[in-house]
């Protein structure tokens, strides 16, 4: 797949306890807009690692809708948001997102199926680089990179459930 802004370079998950096919959706809240399984507005997303990277399908549904017929961008987004935020978890680091940086390439219709992906690009200290997509096929609808701080696992403790099933 050709990327126009972003790098495509992928850090390895070498972090133990994440292997392929590992579902991702009960690290988060149960609350989370996006992945959240108590949460009656969520989108029920269900990321999981696949060939080194945060993998969903998810098709978008007309409440998601901004322009006509379209997924609104802000939802787009948002869910590259949260499966970059799994990436950095795979790598055992509990972060926060410090900048966001979304490129639409091409409109994404609602209730058609599309593909997302997230990764890792490097870690330097503190600051972790992520980078997503949405896409269908051959097609790059959404491509994304973030910048994440490492909050630290002290720190993230008291942001996090402590009875959740982290790795």
């Amino acid at each position: 797949m050709n990327y126009k802004y972003i790098t495509g370079d992928n850090l390895e998950i070498t972090s133990s306890g994440w292997s392929e096919g590992t579902v991702l959706q009960d690290i988060y809240p149960d609350s989370s807009f996006v992945s959240g399984v108590e949460n009656p507005q969520s989108m029920k997303m269900v990321p999981i690692i696949r060939d080194q990277k945060i993998y969903a399908k998810y098709t978008f549904e007309k409440r998601f809708e901004g322009g006509p017929g379209l997924v609104h961008g802000g939802i787009l987004s948002t869910v590259l948001d949260e499966m970059m935020g799994y990436a950095t978890v795979t790598h055992n680091l509990w972060c926060v997102t410090a900048n966001l940086e979304v490129n639409y390439r091409s409109p994404c219709p609602v209730e058609e199926e599309f593909e997302l992906s997230a990764w890792v690009t490097r870690i330097d200290e503190k600051k972790i680089y992520t980078e997503s997509i949405i896409f269908s096929g051959e097609n790059l609808h959404v491509e994304s990179s973030g910048l994440f701080i490492n909050l630290g696992q002290d720190r993230a403790q008291t942001f996090f459930i402590a009875d959740k099933n982290y790795p």
